[in-house]
């Protein structure tokens, strides 16, 4: 009889909660679920109590070089994004495991490469045994950079929420204020954070649409959970425009940290109106509830997704009014979609 093989999840595993962490500890339930032996490596590991053993990274690109010379598990996946870090791990190939990078971004990589980074890119992709590119974007910057195309799969990076998560209580106040509004548009992310001199996450243009919505719909409120703040002082501006309105008592910002899906089931419309972006899982989690969700246009959205003209507060308020009045009508044919991803990943790791 075979062994098992082993999987070495190299990444971040929350705390802190972000996109590629909640990824990991998804894609870890399932690996646990189908009896597949695994060990995180953790470049999130002295921050918060985790519900797994995790082993540490304090520091990551040391880590990598060091990890070459150690007991190595069968499979390696890694998550981080540095160059350095894929190519270091890549030369695991020459003790006879199997590589797979799942590439979650990859802005301006192309744009910034001398010509000694480029040629590790290069020997990167021939080392490595496959690259999971979260869209079709990143594939083609994958392509650009001379990776083989027959080693890259593009699977988005959504995997729904299990049962373990589904245990985490809501804090009574926020439950509330869905009790108290029929309808509420939620959002989530950094307040601060500038990109080419706008508000990378787009909270602006959150209040900008919701004070005129809010003018047309009583029972309407807004939830906007904020994953960091980089800038105090523009966070007490926007609070202090919501009191401006009248609108405190209908505009609620989250600094606790908080799963976002459980509020994404209950809302009426989710928004990302970011400024810049990649294949976002809080849009699929949205379509996968059968929430509908509005985005700005900066890269191609998932199949479901409405689409606004980034920066623009006018058409994000046109666009919001229409699908609140006119929701997407078949949620289950993306509910569906939403699915599949998780399996083929899966198929790529174990090379089924």
């Amino acid at each position: 009889m075979a062994r098992t093989k082993t999987v070495a999840e190299i990444g971040v595993y929350p705390p802190p909660v972000g996109g590629i962490s909640i990824h990991v500890a998804r894609l870890c339930d399932h690996l646990e679920q189908q009896d597949v032996p695994f060990i995180i490596y953790d470049g999130n590991g002295d921050k918060g109590v985790k519900d797994r053993a995790v082993l540490p990274i304090p520091e990551v690109e040391q880590w990598s070089w060091r990890y070459l010379r150690q007991r190595n598990e069968d499979i390696i996946h890694n998550h981080f994004l540095r160059w350095q870090m894929r190519f270091a791990l890549s030369l695991l190939k020459l003790k006879g495991k199997r590589i797979i990078h799942t590439i979650h971004s990859l802005r301006n990589d192309g744009e910034h490469l001398g010509f000694a980074q480029k040629m590790m890119v290069r020997l990167t992709g021939l080392l490595s045994d496959h690259f999971i590119a979260v869209s079709e974007e990143i594939k083609d910057k994958l392509v650009e950079l001379h990776i083989p195309e027959r080693k890259i799969s593009v699977i988005p990076a959504f995997i729904p929420p299990g049962e373990k998560e589904a245990a985490v209580q809501i804090p009574d106040y926020i439950t509330a204020f869905f009790d108290r509004y029929p309808r509420v548009i939620t959002a989530n992310g950094g307040v601060g954070n500038l990109h080419n001199g706008h508000e990378l996450y787009g909270l602006d243009l959150c209040l900008d649409m919701f004070i005129q919505l809010a003018r047309e719909d009583q029972e309407l409120g807004f939830v906007y959970c904020i994953t960091h703040v980089v800038d105090e002082d523009i966070l007490e501006r926007y609070k202090e425009r919501i009191i401006a309105h009248g609108l405190e008592s209908r505009c609620l910002l989250v600094q606790e940290k908080v799963p976002f899906y459980p509020l994404l089931q209950r809302s009426a419309l989710f928004v990302r109106p970011t400024a810049s972006d990649g294949d976002a899982i809080s849009l699929r989690e949205a379509l996968y509830f059968g929430t509908p969700a509005v985005a700005s246009d900066v890269v191609k959205r998932p199949n479901g997704v409405i689409t606004f003209a980034n920066r623009d507060s006018q058409d994000l308020i046109l666009t919001c009014r229409e699908v609140l009045h006119h929701p997407i009508p078949d949620p289950e044919q993306y509910r569906l979609e939403q699915e599949q991803y998780v399996q083929q990943t899966l198929d790529v790791l174990l090379n089924r």
